[in-house]
């Protein structure tokens, strides 16, 4: 099974998130950096790279297509 990347963020926390997300729409998915995290701290050095089967990057794409397009909650002030 061949992985390839979908999206790369600077954040691993977001990845995290977008992997989480992959994940929930039942696609297998892998977070891959570039093993130097601790060496360089900035992430314009270090992106995380999401990864998924080849057979499901333009799924995965979709998935995160509509997650980016999805409104953010309002905080709710009572």
């Amino acid at each position: 099974m061949e992985l390839v990347p979908v999206v790369t963020v600077n954040d691993a926390g977001l990845a995290n998130v977008v992997k989480g997300a992959l994940e929930a729409a039942g696609i297998e998915a892998v977070v891959a950096g570039t093993g130097t995290e601790d060496v360089f701290v900035t992430p314009e050095v270090n992106p995380f790279h999401i990864l998924v089967p080849e057979s499901e990057a333009e799924r995965a794409r979709d998935v995160l297509a509509q997650f980016e397009a999805e409104p953010e909650e309002a905080d709710e002030e009572e």
